[in-house]
């Protein structure tokens, strides 16, 4: 999934290695959204973002990871120094997006 100006572009999968999926689109970041879904088994597996709305595709795997976390961060620089202390924790960049941010 992606974005240009206001246009979206979006590619769909056969045979994914998903088993259910939701599309979590707001005009603010939708953290409550992504809490309720985190606690129901699904993972974030695709961001976007025009100027006024902000796209998650939350996907669950269909076979589940033993040991799986996932933190997002909003933030108006690039986080080079959270990335780096993440990936000293073992956790590692799976999306990345750049868009509205206000919560």
């Amino acid at each position: 999934m992606a974005t240009a100006g206001s246009r979206w572009a979006v590619v769909m999968s056969r045979n994914s290695g998903v088993s259910n999926q939701v599309v979590e689109l707001d005009f603010l970041y939708p953290s409550e959204g992504i809490h309720k879904r985190w606690d129901n088994g699904y993972r974030i597996t695709a961001t976007a973002a025009t100027l006024d709305q902000a796209a998650l595709i939350l996907s669950v795997p269909r076979r589940r990871p033993g040991d799986e976390t996932q933190e997002t961060l909003r933030t108006s620089q690039f986080p080079s120094t959270h990335v780096k202390e993440k990936w000293a924790k073992n956790l590692y960049l799976s999306c990345l997006c750049y868009g509205r941010t206000v919560s």
